[in-house]
């Protein structure tokens, strides 16, 4: 009986290795690295950016979490909100927390209130996943209270991939897989578009662009520093 327990813990852990084995993350995985996200219109004037940090990575069982700081910066660089939100490995599938969708300059105003968050995953495939395969709709709920209370929702939907192929921004040259996805977001106002957005393993996002009703391109951002530990 000893041997058979013995044997099926051996077996439990070979699984739980070869989930995190077979699970590649679209984050850099050593901690302290930090990475830059800048924003710019569609004549590709700089409205902003967010610096990453990996800040920390545990593993428990067959998940792995990654812990993200982020600083978002206006256009003169000034610091404007900081936040953390996870990235997780669980079963060999990679995912983000929503929260990493919050929009750091619509709560810089809220940032000393009572901010509740409410975040679904945000499922990433991987590389081997074919062209026009659907994913998980992903939602994001804030709820801000104190002087002046407001809600914030944002909602992902018809999420499908797009295409696989390479991206060169001012940080190098990626292999990507891109995805399209509608995005409906109400805070003030309520506004309806479209993005696309590309991914590469142990990088992340390297490119986004995002498009009006009408198709027209309404600004984009892409990946200009990687600073790998």
């Amino acid at each position: 009986m000893k041997k058979f327990i013995n044997t099926l813990l051996f077996l439990f852990i070979l699984s739980a290795l070869h989930a995190q084995t077979d699970c590649k993350p679209y984050i850099p995985i050593s901690e302290g690295t930090t990475w830059e996200i800048t924003n710019y219109t569609d004549k590709g004037k700089e409205t902003g950016k967010i610096v990453y940090e990996l800040v920390s990575k545990a593993v428990s069982g067959n998940e792995i979490t990654f812990t993200i700081k982020t600083q978002t910066f206006d256009k003169k660089g000034e610091e404007i909100y900081t936040n953390t939100f996870d990235a997780k490995c669980v079963d060999g599938k990679f995912e983000f927390d929503m929260t990493y969708k919050m929009d750091g300059s619509m709560l810089q105003a809220y940032q000393e209130m009572d901010i509740d968050v409410d975040a679904s995953e945000f499922e990433i495939p991987s590389m081997d996943a074919a062209i026009g395969t659907k994913l998980p709709d992903g939602s994001l709920k804030v709820n801000i209270s104190g002087v002046i209370s407001m809600n914030m929702t944002v909602l992902i939907t018809d999420r499908k991939i797009e295409d696989k192929k390479s991206v060169t921004t001012p940080a190098g040259t990626f292999k990507c897989i891109g995805m399209s996805q509608n995005i409906s977001t109400k805070m003030v106002v309520a506004m309806n578009y479209s993005s696309k957005e590309w991914y590469a393993e142990g990088v992340g996002m390297v490119r986004a662009e995002s498009y009006n009703k009408s198709g027209k391109l309404m600004g984009y951002s892409e990946l200009t520093r990687l600073s790998a530990k």
